[in-house]
């Protein structure tokens, strides 16, 4: 939302004519600002108009947000951010009248772990609890969003946790070997809660995660997705495997062996070495050098976009801020874009998408709809 639509929702929001939409628009604009000063910097009013909004702000804002307490978060100004349309595109009006229930849209936003007997519990990031064996055995220490397990060297049987992290969320595990798995939004991950000496140390990935894995040379790590096999014995790297995307693993440091587990012949691999990124493409590995931040920069909060295409980028807005996207402004889904971003709100990237590929969009709920915007003329 830019300055003069700031403005002129405050103007209505004083007047009593702001529709809900409308409100929880401005709700996320100013949740976005420290404090009041720096949004009245922002948009210039004089000390009488500002004091008038304030007032009414405090008086009414508990009514809009579930009679939750009005509280700014830390806004922090738009990071250096080029966002380049790299192919042209035609500009039409696109009549979709497609319906969208919106009651029925519901996102899970619980990390939830399901342990081998079926019994799944909601991991709260703000408390600590132990996970323990049959036998009242500690495995695992769960501390905010990490879980520490220990192992156990008379475990002779593989037991097979499973965690999913919902979108808006990330999560890590010190697997008992020691290795650090960073686990990114809309991932499932499948992992023994205790590794036995002898036995290869595999996992089961959907969705996308980096392993730091330690080093065993008698005991290989293997990371399997619904595609492809990733074998190492200790290094660093990045796997991605969601549903509808490409499946692709780059390397950090070390060295690994990457194969698709869809061919019956065995030991037909590809190795790929440091900044490369190697993606399946029909049946094949193409394998090329990266910009390899360009794929790790999630693990810091940040989210990037290298020549992507809209309807990917859609996608990883939905993971990272927990929405559901509806694009009836289909032209774009092709377009590619590059772009970084690190602590915008999901208003402020919206707000700059907006301004390159002249779209508009509006918030119900939990769902997001981007609409075709007709090109002005003066």
């Amino acid at each position: 939302m830019n300055k003069k639509q700031a403005k002129s929702l405050f103007d209505k929001y004083v007047k009593d004519e702001c529709s809900e939409q409308e409100k929880e628009l401005l709700g996320n604009y100013l949740d976005s600002f420290q404090d009041k000063n720096k949004l009245w910097s922002e948009l210039e009013y004089d000390e009488e108009i500002k004091d008038e909004i304030w007032q009414k702000i405090q008086l009414n804002f508990d009514r809009i947000y579930d009679k939750k307490p009005f509280s700014f978060r830390p806004y922090l100004k738009y990071a250096a951010v080029f966002i380049g349309l790299i192919s042209c595109f035609i500009y039409y009006q696109l009549k979709n009248n497609t319906y969208i229930n919106t009651d029925e849209l519901v996102i899970d936003s619980a990390i939830t772990l399901k342990t081998s007997d079926n019994k799944v519990t909601k991991i709260s990031t703000d408390k600590e609890q132990y996970f323990l064996d049959d036998k009242g055995k500690v495995l695992g220490v769960q501390k905010g969003n990490q879980i520490n397990y220990h192992g156990n060297s008379e475990t002779k049987e593989l037991i097979y946790n499973e965690i999913f992290v919902p979108n808006g969320k990330k999560f890590q595990l010190i697997l008992s070997d020691g290795t650090m798995v960073h686990i990114n939004s809309g991932t499932s991950l499948k992992y023994p809660v205790n590794f036995i000496s002898g036995k290869k140390r595999e996992v089961f990935l959907e969705g996308e995660a980096y392993f730091e894995v330690a080093k065993d040379e008698e005991n290989p790590f293997l990371v399997t997705t619904s595609d492809v096999g990733i074998e190492v014995l200790g290094t660093h790297f990045n796997v991605s495997s969601f549903e509808g995307a490409e499946t692709f693993t780059v390397l950090a440091e070390g060295s690994v062996a990457v194969y698709d587990n869809n061919l019956k012949e065995e030991n037909v691999s590809t190795i790929i070495k440091p900044g490369e990124k190697a993606t399946l493409i029909d049946d094949k590995f193409e394998v090329n050098t990266v910009n390899i931040e360009d794929y790790l920069s999630w693990r810091k909060g940040k989210l990037s976009f290298n020549n992507e295409p809209f309807n990917e980028i859609i996608k990883k807005i939905e993971r990272r801020f927990g929405v559901a996207i509806f694009n009836k402004y289909t032209a774009l889904d092709s377009v590619r874009f590059n772009g970084t971003f690190s602590d915008e709100t999901i208003i402020d990237l919206l707000d700059t998408f907006k301004e390159s590929a002249q779209f508009n969009y509006q918030i119900e709920n939990n769902l997001i709809i981007i609409k075709y915007e007709e090109m002005k003329t003066e």
